[in-house]
């Protein structure tokens, strides 16, 4: 097999649109082959050289590459077309011509010049690991292999829309208790930076016996304007610990089980996960893919490393024998209701329904979870920082009601 090697390439589209983009092919005549079956008109092709332009490349990749939103439009528009009976090289062509972000399209382009290469669509995705997950490659695979590549497609479109959908949906429920917590801690930190200092030289001057509370907010207040480092030291500084710590395995452990065990939030989080796990083994199930594939690559899916754990010892478990509905039992990590449907699914031969059904499941229930959160925070957050404000008020004003009895004496 020839060494490929790396073009840089100019063309119209039929529109005439420029557009230009990198290749990889074995020669200049493959990639004026490959362009023209796409239905531009090639300009120029040149062969790009040395390590310093593939370095460069990758930066590039990494940072204004494609993101999720453009590969939900990719699957969705190549399972509508590829359902139509339209012949897969011929939706690329369409797909190509439509998208308007170029970084993606380049590597539409390079994808289908690896099928026209004699590659699967499985192999030329599994070439963008950052775009494209294990287990939509592990599906397509799947598709190829049992000749509904179009229903997967489809498939995976809908879970990542979903999964989107639910992303929004934590965001939006998290942007206004984050920004009530920013914009108070703002303020109490401009009333004692700025404003407390003020009546410093009174309560100095005055010789008025400060209670405890106006003490401590002074002390506060000094620290602030004197060694406002050391706080911000001590956060970056929290910051790198924590950050040292999920880079290895048993910090992560560790860090991942304290977060699942925090009240209320530890819940919703653990019901997102269910949630995500379930319908990822529904679709790599009913796509043909067994059960023992479909759970190593769910366990690299999981952003938990406590649950990651878990599905690697029920992997190991239903290797040597065990059934699935066990080995989760055991695990202690699965909710009972969710162990439950899963035996029924496995005594029933309809395991892969079962999971999506658990998924959607769950899927609803981490909304009402979120919905439910978000009523109550609120009113929290706001009784709690009015609190704070008001106990620096009472600690500013007590001391000048004492300073005014003094003096009418």
């Amino acid at each position: 097999m020839a060494l490929k090697k790396l073009y840089q390439y100019s063309a119209r589209d039929r529109s005439g649109i420029p557009v230009s983009g990198r290749v990889e092919a074995e020669n200049t005549k493959t990639v004026s082959q490959s362009l023209k079956e796409l239905g531009y008109i090639v300009v120029s092709i040149r062969e790009e050289k040395g390590a310093r332009l593939k370095f460069f490349e990758g930066l590039k990749n990494r940072f204004l590459n494609a993101g999720s939103g453009d590969v939900l439009l990719f699957l969705r528009q190549a399972s509508a077309m590829i359902n139509a009976g339209l012949p897969l090289l011929a939706a690329l062509s369409n797909i190509i011509e439509q998208t308007r972000n170029p970084h993606f399209k380049k590597i539409l382009i390079n994808i289908a010049a690896d099928i026209r290469g004699g590659k699967s669509l499985s192999e030329a995705l599994s070439h963008y690991p950052r775009l494209f997950a294990a287990f939509q490659v592990n599906m397509v695979k799947a598709g190829e292999t049992g000749g509904m590549l179009g229903e997967v497609l489809e498939r995976l479109s809908v879970i990542g829309y979903e999964e989107q959908e639910l992303k929004a949906r934590v965001r939006s429920a998290l942007a206004y208790p984050i920004l009530l917590v920013s914009l108070s801690l703002v303020i109490v930190a401009a009333l004692l930076t700025f404003v407390l200092p003020k009546f410093i030289a009174i309560f100095e001057e005055s010789n008025v016996a400060l209670p405890l509370s106006t003490r401590a907010l002074l002390l506060i207040s000094g620290i602030l304007r004197s060694y406002w480092y050391l706080p911000l030291g001590g956060a970056i500084a929290l910051f790198f610990f924590i950050r040292k710590r999920l880079k290895s395995e048993k910090g992560r452990y560790y860090i991942h089980k304290k977060v699942l065990s925090l009240p209320v939030f530890g819940r919703i989080i653990l019901i997102i996960s269910m949630s995500r796990f379930c319908k990822i083994m529904g679709a790599l199930t009913k796509s043909g893919i067994t059960l023992l594939n479909a759970l190593a690559v769910s366990e690299g899916l999981l952003s938990n490393e406590v649950l990651s754990r878990a599905i690697a010892h029920i992997r190991q478990a239903v290797s040597g024998g065990a059934t699935l509905a066990d080995s989760m039992r055991v695990s202690g990590v699965f909710p009972p209701m969710m162990v439950q449907m899963v035996s029924v699914g496995e005594n029933t031969g309809k395991l892969d329904e079962m999971f999506l059904e658990v998924g959607d499941f769950y899927d609803k229930e981490s909304s009402i979870a979120i919905r439910t959160i978000t009523t109550l925070i609120e009113p929290v957050l706001l009784l709690f920082m009015g609190l704070i404000v008001g106990f620096i008020a009472l600690s500013v004003l007590l001391p000048i009601f004492n300073l005014v009895k003094v003096l009418k004496h």
